[in-house]
This record gives structure tokens, sequence and C-alpha cells, in this order.
């Protein structure tokens, strides 16, 4: 049965079939104006799924080559300190370490080789607190601010001061502008409340005879004046420890040696650096957030990030095999993983202890010698380690640290103590070297001249890993390059034209859509009423 074809069954016909072949017309003529084959999930969402994961990640591998850039100007900045600069610095040192070494040499031109010597601790200084892009190269995560301070130091040759000084017992407050000398005066044996001493900062030219040894009432620590500066000696390990005492014993001196550095107990009060920044040194810090103020705890371990410890149960310390549950978090209690414990108190022998295993290491409190041996629900304590890495993703979880520990690097004063041992400490082995000079201390000077040796090999060997993380870093560079292209090529596969296609395309969409034109235009000019 044959099917009656009107007038406006035609028409409509026609139209829809033009507009579908226009459609794909301009589908195929806006591709080739993108040069893209996916210009809208609708046209391949499967496709369109690969092509955000790959920007995405070429957007990932952008950020990484960023902090590589990053990375590697800072390393070539540290490397250029500590591979060049400063040995400039120690090579023109020794120079002077060589001249004042001699026996030809008079105290005031020791004193003008002390003039360049500040000079060159001045350097030093700067160098040691260089900054990149505004943050300092060698403060640790406190890169707001100069990594070291200038202050003033003590060098003495008492070897029954040694210990004592190298654990910070010993402490200099205030400035000098020329090196001050102490010698005690009292003939010898403990230092008390009004020993006598005298000092000077004119190489010994003249001296104050009318020091006496105070006691600081606040601290209980002995102190001496001296020139615009204050030495403090602290008499207890712990200040409330009236037992655990620290015993600072003199010898004579002798008239006829003044400038002798082991002629009796003599104290060189010259420049020192005091190191601002942030260490790695272990133990971390532990901190009762709530809970019993007195209660001691410690941490023991190799933590990466701040360990938050709560108890959700009361628990006696003393008991033994109480039952408890406690939790502890990483991301600073937004988070909180769950656990079971059990004390092991031994109320017979007085032992309240109690051990919590958390993440990277254990958390220790000892409730042994305090009155209040039950911790409350809610006690919470903070485990925060000294971090001192300033880290940048060079590959994917691979990071590298590229700012330093000065007093690692350069050595100084760190909590009243020298921050590195013997001659690998720079800073002090300047400033000594400096106190040597204005107090025309041939033999300090020859000291120096080894210890300046020395201290350059520490400096050259942190060059050396430097040096190594910046080969880590252009390694990085090149396979982030690589990976980059890779994800480009993926991309341009999934989501580019083919243009030879395309234009073949193009140009058959164009002949059907002028051959639907003129057919459909030549239909509708036909009309019975053309044959009646």
């Amino acid at each position: 049965m044959a099917i009656r074809v009107t007038q406006s069954t035609m028409y409509n016909s026609m139209v829809s079939q033009m507009q579908k072949n226009l459609s794909d017309y301009m589908a195929s003529n806006e591709q080739g104006a993108t040069q893209k084959r996916i210009n809208r999930p609708s046209d391949d969402p499967a496709g369109t799924y690969r092509v955000l994961t790959s920007r995405n990640t070429i957007a990932d591998i952008e950020q990484r080559k960023t902090n590589a850039d990053t990375a590697l100007g800072w390393l070539q900045l540290t490397d250029n300190v500590l591979a060049t600069q400063v040995p400039n610095v120690i090579t023109g040192l020794k120079s002077l370490a060589e001249q004042a070494s001699t026996g030809t040499y008079t105290a005031e031109q020791r004193k003008l080789m002390a003039d360049e010597a500040r000079a060159y601790w001045g350097q030093l200084l700067n160098l040691a607190n260089t900054e990149f892009e505004g943050r300092q190269l060698f403060a640790g995560h406190r890169y707001d601010k100069s990594a070291f301070e200038e202050g003033m130091g003590i060098t003495t040759w008492d070897e029954g001061w040694e210990d004592n000084l190298n654990a910070g017992y010993a402490s200099v407050t205030g400035t000098s502008p020329e090196t001050i000398m102490v010698q005690f005066t009292g003939g010898g044996g403990d230092i008390v409340v009004d020993t006598t001493y005298r000092w000077s900062n004119d190489g010994g030219k003249t001296w104050d005879n009318q020091g006496k040894v105070s006691r600081n009432a606040v601290t209980n620590d002995l102190e001496l004046t001296a020139g615009g500066t204050i030495i403090s000696l602290k008499t207890r390990k712990d200040p409330n420890d009236t037992t655990d005492t620290i015993e600072w014993s003199t010898e004579a001196y002798d008239e006829a040696l003044n400038t002798s550095a082991n002629n009796g107990t003599t104290l060189y009060i010259r420049p020192g650096a005091y190191y601002q920044g942030d260490h790695k040194d272990p133990p971390p810090d532990v901190t009762i957030m709530t809970g019993p103020a007195d209660l001691p705890v410690k941490a023991v371990g190799d933590f990466g990030t701040n360990v938050l410890v709560r108890m959700d149960e009361a628990v006696n310390l003393e008991s033994n095999g109480q039952p408890f549950t406690w939790s502890y978090s990483t991301d600073g209690g937004a988070n909180w993983i769950t656990a079971k414990g059990q004390t092991s108190g031994d109320p017979a022998n007085n032992i309240a202890t109690l051990r919590l295993p958390i993440p990277g290491g254990y958390l220790e409190m000892d409730a042994t010698n305090i009155t209040n041996k039950t911790l409350s629900t809610g006690t919470q304590v903070m485990v925060h380690p000294s971090r001192a890495d300033l880290e940048y993703e060079i590959l994917e979880d691979t990071y590298i640290d590229v700012n330093n520990v000065g007093k690692d690097v350069f050595g100084g004063i760190y909590n009243n103590a020298p921050a590195l041992e013997g001659s690998s400490n720079l800073l002090e082995v300047v400033g000594s070297f400096i106190g040597y000079l204005e107090w025309n201390n041939q033999e300090g000077c020859q000291r120096t001249l080894a210890a300046l040796t020395a201290a350059e090999e520490h400096i050259l060997s942190q060059a050396a890993r430097v040096g190594g993380l910046e080969n880590r870093v252009s390694l990085a560079q090149d396979v982030l390059d690589f990976q980059k292209l890779d994800q480009q090529e993926r991309l341009s596969y999934v989501e580019d034209i083919d243009l030879t296609e395309l234009l073949t395309r193009l140009t058959r969409q164009q002949l059907t859509y002028q051959t639907v034109l003129q057919s459909s235009s030549m239909i509708m000019n036909l009309s019975l009423a053309n044959y009646v």
C-alpha cells in the first residue's frame, strides 16, 4: 500500500536532513578551528576522561618542575657559599695565621692583623646568614630570621673548664668592640662569691683590679662583670637540685706571663656567633597539653611529624594489668586512631610508669615521684620533634631537603655551648683567633692555623653533600622533561585532530550539504498544479 507524501512531509524531511548535514559540517568546522577532536565531553566521554587525567598529570609535572627549579637555585647558591666564598675567607685567615704564628711580629702588628681578621669574621657571618628569595639558607625552618647573631664567647686553655664550657654551663651577655681578658687573682681554688679577678680590654695595657664574683639572686649563677659584659657561671645542673653542683676551679697566674693563654685560668671574652635557627637534635620536645603539669614525660624515636596522644579512659599508672583505651593523632586532632593498652606498674616497689607506642617511636610517662599517679580522661600530650628540613617534591613521592642547619655547618654557639666540637667549629676558631691576635698570643695563632685547616675540611665536606643533592635535582629535571613530553604526546593522540582526515571529511560534508540544498530546491519546485 502506497503512502501518500504531502508537501508538509517533504518539507519537514528535507529541513531535518539539511540541519543534520549542516550540524555535522559545523562540528567538523569547529574541530578545524580548535585543532581538537574533543571540544566538549559529549564528543567522546571516555576520551574526555583521558584528556582530563593527562592534563592533571601535566599540571603535577609542571609543579614538580617548578619545585626542582627552586630547589636547584637554592642548592646552587648554597654550593657557591660553601665551596667558593667560605674557602676564600678561610684562605685569607690562614694567611694571617701564618704571619701571626712567627716570632717576628710585634703586638701592634698583630693588632692590625686582628682588624683584618674581624673583617673576615664579618664576611663569615654574612655568608652564614645568606638568603635565597628572602629565606635564610642556614636556619632550618626558622628561615624568616638570621641564622646567626653576633655576641661574645669564651676561650680558655684551662682544661678544668673545658667540660663545663662544652656543656653550656657558662654564658656571656653584652658586647665589646675589643677582646676582654679576665684573670682570677684570688690565688686559685674554687670560685665563690667575692673571689677577686681583674680584666682588661686593651691588650693588657691597663687593668681593672676591682672585680669580685657575685651571685645572681634569681638564677643562683655566679657572675663576673667585665667591660660591658657579664659572664655567668652556672652552679647547678638542675636549678631545683641543690646536690647536683658544678665546680669552677681556678689556677693561679704568673704576673710575668700575662699574655700566655695557659697562664692560670685566663678567659678570653672574644667575638662569638649564636645560632638562632632550628635543629635536628634528639630528643623531640614533649608538651603536656592537659593533665598533671608535673608528670615527667619523654619521647624516644625518629618522629617525622607532631603526634598528639590522648587518654580516653582514666588510668592509674601505679596499677598492674589495668586495661584502658587511648588514641593518637598525627594531624593535630582532626583524625584519631584508637588503641588498647594495659598498665604495667608495680605498687609494691612504687613504680608507676607507662609506655605507649606511637608512629616513629614511643611515649614514656613516669609518675613514680609525683603525688597524683592517675591520668584523668582527656589527658593530652603533644610530641613535636625538631624539624629543620625544607623539602620540595621533585618527583612523585620523592622529596629533597634544600636548607641546612647552620650550627652543623659553621658551628658557632648553641644553647651557650659550642655547636660543633673542636676544630670543625669554624666560627669559634675564628672568634678565638681574633682574641689571640688582640692579645698578642703567638702560640694561640699557631694553634689557629691547624684548626683552620680542619674547619675548611668540614666546610668542603658540607659542600660535597650539597653537590650530591644538586646532581639529584638535575637528574630529576631530565626525568620530568621526559615525563612531560610523554604525557603531551598521549594527550595529543587522544585530543588533537588528524588534519588530513579532517580536510577530507570537510570536503565530503560540504559537497553533501550542497547536494542536499540543490536536490531539495528541485523537489520543492515540483507540484501537481504544473500538470493540470
